[in-house]
């Protein structure tokens, strides 16, 4: 959506915005046509944009034909929503070699891309953030885009314009706290803050936000994935420590952010190697079962979760 916005800003103002951009909605390829044929209202170009269409949408006949010619005064985006697309389709080898042509794929963010992302939005919203403010709002949002660019424009929108700077160029940082006083999502905790209860061995709560969690639509092989990357780690920086490693060359080489030292630290301790290589196996076989059978994802988590709790 933001690469959509790129376009549209790019191609119209927004007092153009009304008459020249139309966003379709599972269109017919014949609702498509009608629009994208017509003429732009007191401009140049028109902006089309459909989505939500199946795949027999791109291969109609009408459509095939249209992109062999389209209208000079027409950008249409094709926004197809999907983890994969057929590039061997009629459409794509009709305008693969076309110089009007480009196909844009956009790849969903890595989580550890997620803070460097929030931080950059923030400050195309004239906003300036600490790293730690970052990972703070991606706890509470995940890697959901949506909800991401939803919280900062409440950030925005709840800072007192007199703490803004007159000049664009000059952006104060807001403080952590403020930005922790103005999120509101409406979950009362992350992913993350049942990972944190994990690895803090608090297993009790683990079990209470994991219920409320999972009905909420979080998947556990999305909580494992996480958890997964924590405990390598420990696992990694429990085995540097032991052969004589210093502790900051162990937080430089597992990359643990400054803000988080503390946290880190205290969890190296809690566990031995022999612990955290168990409670990796534990994790692993959680994966598979996931991955493999058909026993209900729930069960299966809760059953990981009260197995490292019976860990020695």
């Amino acid at each position: 959506n933001k690469e959509i916005e790129k376009i549209k800003s790019g191609t119209l103002s927004e007092n153009e915005y009304d008459f020249n951009f139309d966003k379709l909605i599972a269109p017919s390829p014949q609702e498509f046509l009608n629009i994208a044929e017509s003429y732009p209202a007191f401009t140049e170009k028109r902006v089309v944009q459909a989505e939500d269409f199946d795949d027999s949408f791109l291969n109609d006949e009408s459509i095939l034909e249209y992109v062999k010619s389209p209208s000079p005064s027409t950008l249409a985006v094709f926004y197809y929503n999907e983890p994969k697309i057929n590039e061997n389709w009629k459409f794509f080898k009709e305008l693969k070699n076309k110089g009007y042509f480009k196909l844009n794929k956009i790849r969903k963010l890595y989580d550890n891309e997620i803070p460097s992302y929030i931080k950059n939005l923030a400050r195309e919203k004239g906003i300036s953030i600490s790293e730690e403010s970052a990972y703070y709002i991606m706890r509470y949002t995940g890697n959901n885009l949506l909800n991401i660019d939803s919280e900062l424009d409440k950030i925005s929108s709840g800072i007192n314009v007199s703490s803004k700077s007159a000049d664009p160029k000059i952006k104060t940082e807001v403080p952590i706290e403020k930005i922790k006083s103005l999120i509101s999502f409406s979950k009362k905790f992350s992913v993350f803050d049942l990972t944190d209860k994990i690895l803090d061995r608090d297993f009790r709560a683990a079990f209470s936000m994991f219920d409320v969690l999972y009905a909420d639509g979080e998947e556990p092989i999305k909580i494992i994935a996480i958890l997964y990357n924590d405990l390598k780690k420990l696992h990694r920086a429990k085995i540097q420590q032991k052969s004589g490693m210093n502790i900051e060359t162990i937080l430089s080489s597992n990359t643990v952010l400054p803000f988080l030292k503390g946290k880190f630290l205290k969890r190296l301790s809690l566990f031995n190697a022999k612990e955290l290589r168990n409670m990796v196996k534990l994790l692993e076989d959680a994966d598979l079962k996931l991955k493999t059978t058909s026993y209900p994802p729930d069960l299966i988590f809760e059953e990981f979760i009260f197995k490292l709790s019976r860990l020695p």
